[in-house]
């Protein structure tokens, strides 16, 4: 497989910081073969990864993919908004430019899509699910949103998501500061 997209973006931040693979590799507790597969776009990452990546990279996790981001004050038109595929059961539309208080985004979660390993950052997370359902786990508490339904907590704890539906759940988030 040829890299493709989040793998090929990866890579160039990567270089870009003048880091090895080994070097990337001991910062974020995965395999040299781990992340080489990851470039070239053979296998998905789970949320929590990723999120190890970006901070290592020295990037909040959307941000990724910010060469192309209109800047701030920019309007931003139906259709133009940048994809963060995950994996094939886990993707996010940035919906906002970057800056450095908010951002604003819709997840999208195939049956048994799943953000993977709980993780933490810093700043609070606010949403609502338009669709389908979606189990979210804070610390120790477990919560089943559906339709309308919304939720907000520090990220500082340890949380995930999970479409634990028949249906694929669609939702919009927000996260501030923008440290996701």
């Amino acid at each position: 497989m040829e890299e493709t997209g989040l793998g090929k973006q990866l890579r160039g931040l990567r270089l870009e910081k003048g880091l090895t693979l080994q070097g990337l590799a001991e910062e974020v507790g995965k395999s040299e073969s781990y992340l080489s597969r990851l470039e070239r776009g053979q296998i998905n990452p789970s949320l929590g990864t990723l999120k190890r990546i970006a901070d290592a990279l020295g990037r909040p996790l959307v941000h990724l993919l910010e060469n192309g981001f209109p800047p701030l004050g920019a309007l931003i038109l139906r259709g133009e908004h940048r994809r963060l595929i995950v994996s094939p059961k886990l993707e996010y539309e940035i919906l906002s430019a970057p800056n450095e208080q908010v951002t604003l985004f819709k997840v999208m979660l195939k049956p048994g899509g799943s953000s993977g390993e709980p993780y933490r950052h810093q700043g609070v997370e606010t949403g609502i699910v338009l669709e389908g359902t979606v189990k979210i786990t804070v610390g120790n508490k477990e919560f089943q949103l559906r339709a309308g339904d919304t939720i907000t907590y520090r990220c500082d704890e340890p949380h995930s998501f999970e479409n634990n539906g028949r249906g694929d759940a669609i939702g919009i988030w927000v996260v501030s500061p923008p440290t996701f």
